[in-house]
């Protein structure tokens, strides 16, 4: 199986260097697949794209495309995800952003329960083995682990991380039937994944969980935390409305075939 790993990047000279020489390691001890590596980068202002360059010249499976235009992280999965898919012929994409917040040594995880015939796994901070940042302040893991519960209960999703930026899914399955385009998408920004994340599971897809290490960022932190979270609210509201509707429509349709049958 052709597995792709899209790692977005955007000014990130001081870690991607090592973030893709970590991954190549732990990637070379799967050896029951193809993986390949695809980096997008948003038109980083910095060193990136020559850092980029340099080891896809070091290493034979890196694949590098730039964002035609930079719209967000789900912009910039999306345009690399149909990359993956149409270009490349990827059967399987794995997310994994380029901050570092990610582990490598958590990648072989994902791609075991590939192999156990699950369709969509998920590196999950919020199951028994899984961690969070000890130096996240307070209100931060408020609203991490609080908007994990408000998707899980407004989606009604088996899962408990619902907004994990670490997943492994068999794309090839579910390609025709997801929201891979601007157009479709709902937002291009973090709270893509909860839309993806929904509609995987409305199509049935086999999905599991499996504990990651979730790491602090290299740099800095994320200066969209409120927009992304009041975001993902919205796009709740929306798969919710969405739902609530079509089940109004099923409904309705089912009465009138009921009064027709019960007239004939």
């Amino acid at each position: 199986m052709k597995i792709i790993i899209i790692i977005p990047t955007f000014n990130e000279e001081g870690s991607i260097g090592n973030l893709i020489d970590e991954v190549i390691k732990e990637t070379s001890k799967i050896t029951n697949h193809k993986i390949e590596l695809l980096i997008v980068d948003g038109k980083s202002k910095d060193n990136t794209v020559k850092i980029v360059n340099e080891k896809k010249n070091k290493y034979q499976n890196i694949n590098f495309i730039i964002e035609t235009e930079k719209k967000g992280l789900g912009g910039a999965y999306i345009e690399a995800m149909n990359h993956a898919l149409y270009v490349l012929n990827a059967d399987a994409i794995m997310e994994f952003d380029g901050d570092s917040q990610h582990d490598p040594k958590d990648i072989h995880k994902l791609v075991e329960k590939l192999d156990e015939g699950f369709e969509h796994i998920i590196g999950s901070r919020y199951i028994p083995g899984g961690t969070i940042p000890k130096t996240w302040k307070l209100w931060r893991k408020f609203l991490s682990f609080f908007g994990n519960k408000i998707a899980k209960v407004g989606l009604s999703l088996p899962t408990k991380d619902s907004t994990s930026g670490f997943k492994l899914t068999l794309m090839s399955k579910f390609k025709n039937d997801l929201p891979l385009s601007s157009e479709k998408i709902l937002s291009l920004r973090h709270a893509y994944k909860i839309h993806l994340l929904h509609d995987l599971i409305a199509l049935g897809a086999k999905t599991t969980e499996v504990p990651i290490n979730f790491l602090d960022r290299n740099k800095g932190i994320s200066k969209s935390t409120f927009e992304d979270i009041s975001e993902s609210l919205k796009i709740i509201f929306i798969l919710r409305y969405r739902k609530i509707r079509n089940a109004f429509i099923v409904k309705n349709k089912l009465g009138v075939n009921k009064k027709t049958t019960d007239r004939n």
